[in-house]
């Protein structure tokens, strides 16, 4: 007889007089009063297993010696009316003569002693006002010790558990009301529920009880068939039966049988259908029909568990003025998290810790688990368990908990219930509301199992079917300000196993995580804000440099390339502004996380997230466009080599070519040169990162553990926090590597453009670069010896001789040394090159189609001549209708990189006009090659390093990546550009290296 021993609970006499339950709703809003964490009650209290908290015992009676949740009579001279466990006792006076017989529901005379003769005999029970059912004989009915004879239970009896002896009806039904013995009636052995007689509690109006379980495949449930019933009657249980639905509401319920009832609608997963444990449950005990009132504070409800959180609470806890729980937690501080734990039966086993391994299969005891419940860690830890295991093994037991979290003001310790989310929870329209991902739409429970192993032995007791927890996860949420956080939510996932999985070998997975979140709509707004700030500079931005591109072109309409180029600029522009608001971000929450003291600061969960994911993601996308139209446009501009050498008195065709190709050459080389040099970058990053460590910063824990020992947890990392640390280390080395470059490699070793330069006058050989229609770039090449096709003694003499300044300078103008120049072209003059080289690319079309003889190569080469002479000419300012005037440009001129004194020869006569060379201090040309784009990209290289790592969450893959991505953009530079060189310059391919 399970509920025979009804000891634990006692009527829900003391709720904190703070709360408040309506008399015209059935709102129940105890769950939003703390109550104060006590581990000890006074001798006139008990410990109340129902509130978890002390509770006064009733009249005539005191706590129990030896059992601090239950009551006792304060002597033996009163007896049990009613003894249901815990607080819920009745102590009646015994007559004078009388004294409380051994089971303590009846009275029996003082002066009364068992014979020697029958030892197994008993004290004659008494009716319940003290008069004897019976008068004390030898032939009593009370049988003897074994199976030596078998009598009869005398009316108003029956047999206990045991078979040993007679036990009044009164102990097993308790009544308040005075009976006779020949009015008290007991059940047959075949009548009783559970063990139990249910003669004057059961409610014939109430049936339709199933015993269907919760698997996918439901069964009939011993455990269900042989409880149900008796768990619910005895939870409704009243001290009369003519007032059970009364509006006094003054039920004296059986709190054993009502954890049970409340244990059985928890493997039901809360099925509120009609015939399942929940319906009963809601239906008959904790909102009754049949009456207009409600719960009291003086009428409450007594030992009855709190199951299912009202509609409203999502918004109680997420409105503006909530303050339940005050968040003053810091850095390795622990959530308390405490777990009312009970037997199947409903007994009460006990205040657990969460940590203790008691809300996962994987382990998790102090040392581990702690993890899980420090404050602001996420944590999550998977593990694979044999299905055999979790079937059989005494290691995992069927339990059930009611989670409660402690917290700390003002000294005192305090407790609040925490709610529990049943993905599996199906409503009775077969809805599964907690699948939303609308928190607004869950139903929110109280209580949870981690392994269920009773509701699947079928009525033939043979084991069919058993849930888990595939999944519990620990989502707590700062709110209000981050000044208070919100009661901790438990969702958890559970998954069956039949016996056909069982003897195979099979494997399940099971995972624990605790997460915590905040309210980041603020923090997400003002990230959109600066980008659209930003980005609105860089519309204004994209849309000046598009017409400053505009001027250089040799048409006065607007066209579909120009609007083409303005959404180029704009991938640029607009890609470096998800980059710089992406790095700020990530910055921010690396700092500020990581740095805080007292946790006001959360990571974002994976919803929240979706902006950070956004500015990666496109900011990836838009600097690989501005990449490929980077190499587009470098590898598409007009490049010529202007031989400045002279024939040698009589013969004009002396000039070697191969001062070209060797010039050519050089150009072709550092076409993909950089300063910073991408496979150091790379290894020195990955070395900081996975060698000192600093990959550990980006754990989603606050503080930092660079080297965490084995017992250690170590968190999951979090992308902001790697892309973080990421970018602070990629931007640390790109800056240490650009200034050793400049300061000491470009110094003392050697400085690759000036060296290119320098190549030029020992050549003779000038370099034309046109970007643009208008536009380009002139490298003054003109030896200042005349000449520089001459064997290595002259050579040697002519570099002398300028080092002691004994020849002239090689600027463009006399004494001058500048040899670079940023050129704007008359449209005249570009007309004329046009047409010079496409007279030219016609005769190597030619040449490429079909054989060439020597008549074909006299014409292309004379073509080459024709252009050659002609940028000859136009430097020594030969050409009487293509002038130009060398100047410095102003500082504004500098910053914009335009000139705004082109906006007043608009409109001036073509003839007019004027080719303008700007002198180049700053080296501008390199802006036809990779160094002059070393920002676009850096970013770049940088963006596909976060982007991969991002989503891989592995820095060596991310850095393969980026040197086989970067890897691709300069052979595809070096490709196009030598086939553009050699489609304008005449140099075959072939002698492109």
């Amino acid at each position: 007889m399970i509920l025979f021993k009804l000891f634990l609970f006692l009527f829900l006499l003391l709720i904190p007089s703070s709360i408040v339950f309506a008399q015209t709703t059935s709102s129940y809003t105890a769950y939003q009063t703390r109550f104060s964490y006590v581990t000890s009650c006074p001798n006139n209290q008990y410990y109340d297993t129902a509130l978890l908290q002390c509770s006064p015992c009733p009249p005539n009676a005191i706590q129990k010696q030896n059992d601090p949740t239950q009551c006792d009579c304060i002597d033996n001279t009163f007896y049990y009316g009613v003894n249901q466990g815990g607080g819920s006792l009745l102590c009646l006076p015994c007559n004078s003569t009388y004294i409380r017989s051994s089971d303590g529901f009846g009275c029996v005379t003082t002066n009364i002693s068992c014979g020697l003769t029958w030892p197994e005999s008993v004290k004659t029970e008494s009716d319940l006002d003290g008069s004897l059912w019976v008068p004390i004989t030898n032939s009593s009915s009370q049988p003897r010790i074994g199976n030596a004879s078998c009598v009869p239970c005398q009316s108003g009896t029956w047999p206990d558990s045991s078979s040993q002896r007679c036990t009044p009806c009164a102990s097993i039904t308790p009544r308040l009301t005075t009976a006779s013995g020949s009015s008290i009636t007991c059940c047959n052995i075949s009548e009783t529920q559970d063990g139990i007689c249910l003669s004057y509690v059961k409610d014939t109006t109430i049936s339709g009880f199933l015993d269907l379980n919760r698997f996918t495949n439901p069964t009939s449930s011993l455990f269900i068939r042989e409880h149900l019933t008796a768990s619910f009657f005895l939870c409704r249980m009243n001290l009369s039966p003519s007032i059970i639905l009364s509006n006094t509401r003054r039920l004296l319920s059986n709190a054993t049988a009502c954890q049970l009832l409340a244990n059985i609608a928890t493997m039901q997963f809360f099925y509120g259908s009609n015939g399942y444990a929940y319906y009963y449950y809601d239906t008959y005990i904790w909102n009754p029909q049949g009456t207009s009132f409600t719960w009291t504070v003086l009428n409450i409800r007594i030992s009855i568990p709190f199951l299912t959180y009202p509609s409203t609470y999502y918004d109680e806890i997420n409105i503006a003025t909530y303050d339940w729980i005050p968040a003053k937690f810091t850095q390795n501080d622990l959530m308390r998290l405490k777990l009312a734990k009970y037997s199947t039966t409903g007994q009460f086993l006990g205040l657990v810790d969460a940590f203790d391994t008691h809300m996962q299969f994987c382990g998790g005891g102090y040392t581990d688990g702690r993890a899980a419940f420090t404050f602001g860690t996420a944590y999550k830890k998977s593990c694979t368990i044999r299905a055999d295991v979790l079937w059989n093994s005494t290691l995992y037991e069927t339990a059930f908990f009611d989670p409660y979290v402690v917290f700390t003001q003002n000294g005192t310790d305090y407790m609040l219930p925490c709610s529990v989310v049943v993905t599996n929870y199906q409503s009775i329209i077969g809805s599964f509301p907690n699948r939303n991902s609308d928190e607004s739409l869950w139903t929110y429970h109280r209580r949870f199992f981690l392994l269920d192993r009773i509701s699947g032995i079928t009525i033939n007791n043979e084991l069919r079917s058993i849930h888990y927890a595939k999944s519990i996860k620990i989502m707590t949420t700062l709110t209000s300000g981050e000044a208070y956080i919100q009661p901790p939510v438990i969702i958890i996932q559970y998954d069956e196993l039949t016996s056909t999985d069982i003897g195979k070998g099979n494997f399940v997975q099971v995972t624990f995580e605790s997460n915590y979140r905040m309210d980041l709509n603020k923090h997400i707004m003002d990230i959109w804000i600066a980008f659209g700030v930003l980005a609105g500079l860089g519309i204004i931005l994209a849309f000046f440099r598009t017409m400053i591109w505009f001027s250089r072109r040799s048409v006065n309409s607007i066209d579909l390339m120009t609007i083409g180029k303005f959404a180029l600029y704009l991938c640029n522009i607009l890609g470096t502004v998800f980059f710089i608001v992406m790095a700020g971000v990530s910055l921010w929450w690396l700092i500020f996380f990581k740095r805080q003291d007292s946790i006001s600061l959360v990571m974002p969960t994976s919803a929240q997230q979706v902006s950070f994911t956004v500015l990666i993601v496109i900011g990836f996308i838009f600097k690989t466009f501005d990449i490929l139209h980077l190499i587009g446009r470098q590898a598409s501009a007009d490049v010529f080599f202007v031989d400045w050498e002279k024939p040698k008195p009589g013969n004009k065709n002396t000039v070697s070519i191969w001062r070209t190709y060797f010039v050519a050459n050089e150009f072709q080389e550092i076409q993909t040169f950089r300063r910073i040099n991408v496979t150091f970058q790379l290894f020195f990053v990955l070395f900081l990162l996975k060698v000192i460590n600093l990959e550990n910063i980006a754990t989603m824990e606050p503080g930092v553990n660079l080297f965490p020992s084995t017992s250690d947890y170590t968190p999951e990392y979090n992308g902001i926090l790697r892309v973080g640390i990421a970018f602070s280390m990629w931007l640390a080395t790109a800056l240490v590597q650009y200034l050793v470059y400049v300061i000491f490699y470009q110094r003392f070793i050697e400085d690759s453009i000036l060296n290119f330069i320098d190549l030029c006058s020992v050549s003779n050989i000038s370099v034309f670069i046109l970007t643009d229609d208008q536009y380009g770039y002139y490298i003054h090449g003109l030896s200042p010896h005349g000449t520089t096709d001459v064997n290595m003694k002259e050579m040697i003499m002519n570099l002398e001789r300028e080092s002691n300044q004994m020849s002239g300078t090689r600027g463009l103008q006399a004494k001058s040394d500048e040899q670079t120049f940023i050129v704007q072209f008359t449209g005249h003059f570009r007309s004329q090159y046009n047409v010079l080289i496409g007279n030219y690319q016609r005769q190597n079309s030619r040449r490429v189609q079909k054989r060439t003889d020597e008549k074909d190569a006299e014409l292309l080469m004379r073509a080459y001549q024709s252009i050659n002479e002609f940028l000859c000419a136009f430097i020594t300012r030969s050409l009487p209708n293509d002038q130009y005037t060398i100047q410095r440009r102003r500082f504004l001129g500098k910053l914009l990189n335009y000139d705004f004194q082109t906006s007043a020869l608009i409109g001036m006569a073509e003839e007019a006009l004027e080719s303008r060379f700007f002198i180049d201090d700053e080296k501008n040309f390199t802006a036809a090659l990779f160094t002059g784009h070393e920002n676009s990209l850096f970013v770049w290289n940088m963006a596909t390093f976060l982007f991969i790592d991002y989503f891989a969450f592995n820095y060596v893959l991310a850095a393969i990546i980026t040197y086989l991505l970067n890897l691709i953009a300069v052979k595809m530079r070096l490709s196009f550009g030598r086939r553009n060189l050699s489609r304008k310059t005449l140099i075959p391919k072939n002698f492109l290296i």
